[in-house]
């Protein structure tokens, strides 16, 4: 069932290159998030009309049919409706030269002449897992190497097929006040993804519709009656991101009033239309965490348990209400180890206030793909498509492969957790101490790398 969704984000996002030119086949590549993926444009010209088709030979398509192609004054146009996505570029020296713009991003293409005939025996690399005993034996070396220079300190699960092949906590000694005791990590936005499954259970019991206004439930934010349950939930509301203070940037490091932060979110207003584009929104999932409380009658606390906890039989599992005392606490480096303030977690339930673990991510991450805490049409309604962000869950590519899931930043600790269907592979990791990268970037990048046989040079 879960391998239904390989392609199914229309990750083809990517494969919306347009064509090129004149008759013929055009090669380039899209560059996106230091992931490069080849397209092959192939023209036709037959009774004065341009046709074309798309090879993405990393995705294994071959012969996608493009719409409206045209070839006037020496400039291509392609445009593929479906996709929401447009290509337009000058023919000049051999090569188009063009941008390729799909849902508001835009990225620059450059296609040249490509015989298939004679490269058709190139074959794209192709990552698969194989050999994964000695993959996960170099991880382990990467993270007895960043253990070994002071350099990273958290934890990381793999799951196969549905069970947890590695573990290893790591680095923690390295830390001041490292204490035994400790087993959680603040995972930040992934909050999100167990507030958006938590949403989509009210809908699945008519409690709820995607459809319906945030007027029915906070009259009194800016243009309430144009934003809808849909739209907070995929972050195209235009709503702020009330974590931004005013004249304090950290102004949630302390206890804040619930109005105080309403008030906020009034005062930034609306970024854009609602609908018109997407924009990252706290304040969009916090006042989901409102609405579903104000729907059940039940606190968060008590709704996760209901939802996720239960059916899941998971251990280790707190929303700030519950206060837990076993969460590592995150350090920055300057010289030395550094303690970090961190969120109050009581401004941020819903959005990014669970402590847990990189174990139980896997389980929850491999549960909802199971439509064990979703039913089908929801997890659909969740998955992204063409964008970015869908209803709960993001696109995190790697080369040729696609991950679902969700990222989590605090002040101090970054999470990830990423699911990818083909492979039927889970990753997700915490890290409190980090300094070889921005936002565990590089980490789950050098994880990624040695888990399907890439080439990755350990930092100095």
């Amino acid at each position: 069932m879960k391998n239904r969704f390989l392609l199914l984000f229309g990750f083809l996002i990517f494969n919306s290159v347009f064509s090129q030119q004149i008759i013929g086949s055009w090669k380039g590549e899209l560059e996106i998030q230091g992931t490069k993926l080849p397209l092959i444009i192939n023209i036709k010209h037959e009774n004065n009309v341009y046709s074309s088709t798309l090879d993405s030979p990393l995705q294994g398509a071959e012969g996608i049919p493009l719409d409206q192609t045209s070839f006037i004054n020496n400039e291509l146009r392609f445009e593929n409706a479906a996709m929401n996505a447009k290509f337009k570029g000058i023919l000049k020296d051999s090569a188009i030269i063009g941008t390729f713009d799909q849902n508001g991003l835009t990225l620059p293409l450059i296609l040249k002449p490509f015989d298939k005939a004679k490269n058709k025996d190139e074959t794209p690399e192709l990552l698969k897992l194989a050999d994964i005993g000695e993959r996960l034996k170099k991880i382990d070396y990467f993270l007895s190497y960043l253990e070994n220079n002071n350099a990273e300190a958290g934890e990381i699960s793999l799951f196969k097929n549905g069970k947890e092949i590695y573990n290893r906590n790591f680095g923690q000694k390295n830390l001041p006040e490292f204490k035994k005791t400790n087993e959680t990590f603040q995972i930040g936005s992934i909050t999100k993804t167990m507030t958006a499954v938590m949403i989509f259970n009210l809908i699945d019991h008519k409690k709820l519709n995607l459809s319906d206004k945030l007027s029915q439930f906070f009259p009194q934010i800016p243009e309430a009656d144009k934003i809808t349950i849909s739209q907070m939930l995929n972050h195209s509301s235009g709503l702020g991101d009330y974590i931004q203070g005013k004249t304090e940037p950290r102004w949630l490091e302390k206890k804040t009033a619930d109005q105080a932060i309403i008030n906020r979110i009034i005062e930034q207003g609306l970024q854009f239309a609602p609908g018109k584009s997407q924009q990252y929104s706290n304040s969009g999932y916090y006042l989901l965490t409102k609405i579903l409380e104000k729907v059940t009658q039940k606190s968060y606390e008590e709704n996760l348990d209901q939802y996720i906890i239960k059916p899941l039989q998971i251990k280790q599992f707190y929303t700030a209400s519950k206060k837990p005392r076993n969460v590592y606490k995150p350090f920055s480096y300057d010289k030395k180890w550094i303690p970090v303030t961190d969120f109050d977690f009581s401004n941020i339930v819903g959005v990014g206030d669970i402590a847990t673990t990189p174990y139980n991510l896997n389980l929850i991450i491999n549960a909802i793909f199971d439509r064990k805490i979703v039913s089908e049409t929801s997890l659909e309604s969740m998955m992204p498509d063409d964008k970015r962000f869908g209803k709960g869950l993001a696109i995190v590519p790697f080369h040729n492969k696609i991950f679902v899931g969700h990222s989590g930043g605090t002040y101090g600790t970054n999470s990830l957790m990423i699911y990818n269907g083909e492979d039927d592979i889970s990753v997700s990791y915490s890290l409190n101490a980090d300094r070889i990268g921005i936002a565990g970037n590089e980490f789950v990048i050098a994880i990624l790398s040695f888990l399907y046989g890439k080439d990755y040079e350990l930092q100095k």
